[in-house]
Order: structure tokens, then C-alpha cells, then sequence
């Protein structure tokens, strides 16, 4: 008995060892968090970049965490770092206005203003809807819409007043065109963050070579804030494509991948 006892006891050690540490650290980044708001509220800037940054290390980030730290990155007057975290808390929530806000506003303030390639009206319109929403949302709308399609089955092959089977009719062909649009779009934004390499030039100039060297011919200049596409990596290099279309290769120390 004594035996199982001890057994036991060393058991409820190893719980409590293995518990206490995510309690603890819980409750750090909880307190770091707060702290970080405090120090923000108190126009304290630099400081609350630090805190914040501390809790993006600590746990995995949320878009109003990255909002917030791109807040104050922007109130301690680093304009790069501030649409760096921006862009990385729109990838998390793309419908959210307050995001998109400030990233306009940002790039008002930036030396490059750099129009982008034309696009059709379509493909503007279709690239907008897509990306009103992340990847997991449109996936949980094409869960409700499939659900949805299957009732309007149901409905249609179980009910016996005409009105409702009819009812059940057009709601099912709603349902359906709803349901496969989400899966496309869903697939779309999936395959745009995974295809379309983005980043921020951190530096406040940055030369742009016509070969991954040093001593590369410059082929134009670019500054702190722009956010480009990046192509390839190569050796240090990375070869990026600006809005414009144009490209040409950069120290991969000069820019930060969203």
C-alpha cells in the first residue's frame, strides 16, 4: 500500500511540474500585455514596443497584437517596422477596416509612392472578395453553406407542401454557388500567402542590384516603408519585384518578410 502511495505521490509531482510552468507563464504574458498598454497609454512608445514584443516571442501572435505593436512602432516614430506589423496582423484578419486604415495612412509618410501594375475591373472586384476574409473563415463559411445544402436535400425530398419544396429548390442552388465560391476563395487566399513572398525594406536606403554581388551595377534606388515581393533567394541576395513591375536584387539584411 505504501509502495502505491508513493507511486502516487510522485505522480501528482510530475502534474503539478509540468502544469505550474504554462500557469506561470500565462499569468507573465498576461502581466507583460497589460504592462505594454500602460506603457502605450502613457505615451511611453518605446517601451511598449519592447513589452510587446516580448509577448509576440512568448506566444503566438493575434492580429490585435500585431495591430497594437505596429501602433507603437508608429507613435516611437519607426514608420518600416510599424506597415511591417500591420501587413503581418492583416494576413490574421483581412476584413478589418482599422488595419487598412493605417496602412494607407503610413504609406502617405513613406518616400517611395510607387503605383502599382493596372488591373482589370474583374480582377480588382475578384481580388477584393477574396480577400475580405482569411483562409479559415471562408473555410468555416464553406462548412455552414455545405450543411446548409444538405438540409435544402432534405427539404426538397422530405417535405410534402409544394411552397416549401420549391422554397428548398432555390435555396439549395443559393447554397450551393455560395458554398463553392468559398471554397475558391478560400484557396485563393491560401495560395496567395503562399505564392506571394512579401516584405518591408527596413532600411532607409536600399540599392538595388542587377546581380546577387556587391559589386553589382545599382539599377535604382528604394527606401525604408516600400513593401515588395520577393522572387528568389540566392547566396545573402534576395532578387524582389517592386509595384511597378520592376526588378533587381537586394541584401536580404535590408528588408524583413512579412
Amino acid at each position: 500500500m505504501k509502495r502505491y502511495t508513493f507511486l502516487i505521490k510522485c505522480l501528482l509531482a510530475l502534474l503539478c511540474c509540468s502544469v505550474l510552468p504554462n500557469s506561470i507563464q500565462a499569468e507573465s504574458i498576461e502581466q507583460v500585455l497589460k504592462k505594454a498598454n500602460d506603457a502605450y497609454a502613457q505615451e511611453d512608445y518605446n517601451k511598449a514596443v519592447d513589452l510587446y514584443e516580448r509577448v509576440v516571442k512568448q506566444q503566438n501572435g493575434s492580429a490585435d497584437l500585431y495591430y497594437n505593436l505596429g501602433n507603437a512602432y508608429y507613435k516611437a516614430g519607426f514608420n518600416a517596422q510599424a506597415l511591417l506589423w500591420y501587413e503581418r496582423a492583416l494576413r490574421l484578419n483581412p476584413s478589418d477596416e482599422d488595419i487598412r486604415h493605417n496602412i494607407a495612412f503610413v504609406n502617405q509618410k513613406i518616400t517611395d509612392k510607387i503605383d502599382p501594375l493596372p488591373q482589370t475591373t474583374f480582377q480588382r472586384i475578384w481580388n477584393s472578395c477574396a480577400h475580405t476574409l482569411s483562409e479559415r473563415q471562408w473555410a468555416i463559411l464553406s462548412i455552414l453553406f455545405s450543411t446548409l445544402v444538405m438540409l435544402c436535400v432534405a427539404g426538397y425530398l422530405f417535405s410534402r407542401p409544394a411552397g416549401l419544396r420549391i422554397s428548398s429548390f432555390v435555396l439549395f442552388w443559393i447554397a450551393l454557388v455560395a458554398l463553392l465560391l468559398s471554397i475558391v476563395f478560400a484557396n485563393k487566399v491560401r495560395l496567395d500567402v503562399q505564392q506571394k513572398d512579401e516584405a518591408i525594406v527596413t532600411n532607409m536606403v536600399a540599392e538595388v542590384k542587377s546581380a546577387p554581388a556587391d559589386n553589382g551595377r545599382t539599377i535604382f534606388v528604394i527606401h525604408e516603408g516600400l513593401k515588395v515581393q520577393i522572387v528568389k533567394e540566392l547566396k545573402g541576395y534576395v532578387e524582389i519585384r517592386i509595384p511597378s513591375g520592376e526588378k533587381g536584387w537586394i541584401s536580404k539584411s535590408e528588408i524583413e518578410k512579412i
